[in-house]
């Protein structure tokens, strides 16, 4: 959440941090574990604990803290800063007087971002009716509001009046806050509805349309549970990663995690596509990275992203003819975790930031969040949409960063400082845009 000045704000790079390595010798350490004699019933994959730490409706970290997703009271005039540092200091002082763990970019730059949004999906679809939308995600509705604001002001009118932006989200507290914010009097009552629901789950898309729609994610990517594998060396079988939580029906202090042989269909399908396949943008440090494994043979410690793969599936399965618009960060710093892939787990008191140096240490005050492969999203989609999409047609698609998107489309005027300097297209550089539309569609 779905979800760069300061290092406080969690999800941003700053300028002092924007080029430092993030694959530090922490990602590929690795940890020989003896195969515990846990009962099935006793231990959950990793995913499923990522999950209910992040998602469970009593306890979940998004559940139990709908602020953590910061809503500021008004746009940012850029205007009024001389340059980086002023900007810089205001976005600090803005996160120790809240309680917000991030800002998102749709909400620091609105309405610009959303409009730049907004303005693609109107050069993509052009004028014919319907025009369907879905975000997953949504956050505190500031994108949805600024994509409607737009369409009604620069779009056909008979297009904004038969349109629909629908927005899925998993929890029920932002859900509320998204239509508060959207839907004010009868300004896009007709047009904007919330489905309080997972997107993953197949069942909650209903029959399948084939007709045109974009699906929009943003920071959605990065919140998606992952599964943990590992194997000693490079002709050693892969092991699937659980965690323990009880031990012959008692309940342990601390979770604990084991190794088990790999059994679970989802890691294995998802394991073979990351490994195979074709992709337009191929990763130099992944393919230069298990080069280096194969040749010295050693052990390997992988995330894998199975919640971005079953969501992919149900997307593909329910809305075959999408455009999907995703943007998510591509480096994360100071990462502690271990693993190829490894979130980031950061929690906030008092002002302060924490990062954790397990992900077992998140029971719902604590986010997890992961970088994105964009390469690997890439494979992950191409196979979804072959295997899953009913139509059958291909898919083209293009990794650009955020920068590249917004210098295309959004109004870059209306973000500078007086000094020159522009948030909207410099900060942020650890973040990448995917565009994937049936063949046909826009293309960089």
């Amino acid at each position: 959440m779905y979800f760069p000045c300061a290092r406080s704000s969690l999800r941003v790079i700053s300028a002092g941090l924007r080029f430092r390595n993030s694959y530090s010798l922490a990602k590929f350490a690795t940890q020989v574990e003896p195969v515990a004699d846990v009962a099935d019933e006793d231990s959950i994959l990793v995913r499923d604990f990522i999950y209910s730490a992040l998602y469970d409706e009593k306890q979940g970290y998004f559940a139990a803290r709908a602020g953590a997703v910061g809503e500021l009271p008004a746009p940012i005039n850029f205007s009024l800063f001389e340059g980086q540092r002023d900007y810089t200091q205001y976005l600090d002082s803005l996160y120790k007087q809240g309680g917000s763990s991030w800002f998102t970019p749709v909400e620091l730059f609105q309405p610009h971002y959303g409009f730049a949004l907004a303005k693609f999906i109107l050069q993509t679809h052009g004028s014919v009716n319907p025009l369907r939308i879905y975000e997953i995600g949504g956050g505190t509705g500031t994108c949805a509001r600024n994509i409607l604001d737009y369409i009604r002001a620069h779009g056909p009118r008979a297009l904004y009046e038969t349109m629909t932006y629908t927005s899925v989200e998993i929890s029920g507290e932002l859900a509320k806050r998204q239509y508060q914010k959207v839907v004010t009097g009868d300004d896009n009552k007709k047009q904007f509805h919330v489905e309080h629901r997972s997107a993953s789950d197949r069942s909650g898309w209903g029959p399948v349309k084939k007709e045109p729609c974009f699906v929009i994610m943003l920071e959605v990517l990065d919140n998606l549970p992952h599964d943990l594998v590992y194997r000693e060396t490079s002709d050693s079988p892969w092991m699937e990663k659980r965690v323990v939580d009880r031990i012959d029906g008692e309940w342990l202090g601390t979770p604990l995690e084991i190794s088990k042989p790999l059994q679970d269909d989802l890691i294995s399908r998802c394991l073979q596509v990351m490994r195979d396949g074709k992709t337009q943008n191929k990763s130099i440090l992944r393919t230069l990275k298990n080069t280096i494994t194969k040749l010295l043979n050693t052990s390997e410690l992988l995330w894998v992203p199975t919640g971005c793969m079953k969501l992919l599936e149900t997307l593909h399965s329910a809305r075959p003819n999408m455009t999907l618009i995703a943007s998510d960060f591509s480096i994360l710093p100071d990462v502690k975790i271990p693993g190829e892939g490894a979130p980031l787990v950061s929690s906030k008191q008092g002002g302060v930031n924490r990062d954790h140096t397990s992900y077992l240490e998140a029971k719902g005050h604590a986010d997890i969040f992961f970088p994105t492969d964009f390469s690997v999203l890439q494979k992950l989609d191409q196979h979804c949409a072959a295997t899953h999409g009913i139509s059958g047609a291909a898919r083209r698609s293009s990794i650009v960063n955020s920068a590249q998107f917004m210098d295309l489309f959004a109004d870059t005027e209306e973000s500078l400082t007086r000094s020159g300097y522009n948030p909207l297209l410099e900060d942020y550089s650890n973040t990448k845009m995917f565009i994937s539309t049936p063949v046909g569609g826009f293309t960089f």
